[in-house]
């Protein structure tokens, strides 16, 4: 069982609540130690093409992840 760390990212602990910057874009999360929300800069992946850290990407038929300025 999870410890629920509330408005906390799961991942780097910043808070994600109403009015704090990381409110819109925060996703539930439980990484089985703890649960809460993942921030925007912890849900990002990087373009295998560019480099680029983002939110909106797509999978190529090769796996490849492109960002949306790639695609």
């Amino acid at each position: 069982m999870s410890k629920d760390i509330g408005n906390a990212c799961t991942e780097c602990g910043c808070d994600t609540s109403f009015g704090h910057g990381n409110f819109v874009d925060r996703i539930p999360s439980d990484n089985g130690e703890v649960s809460g929300y993942l921030c925007a800069g912890c849900q990002c992946v990087e373009c295998d093409k560019c480099g680029a850290s983002t939110l909106e990407y797509e999978t190529t038929a090769f796996g490849d992840i492109w960002c949306s300025d790639c695609l």
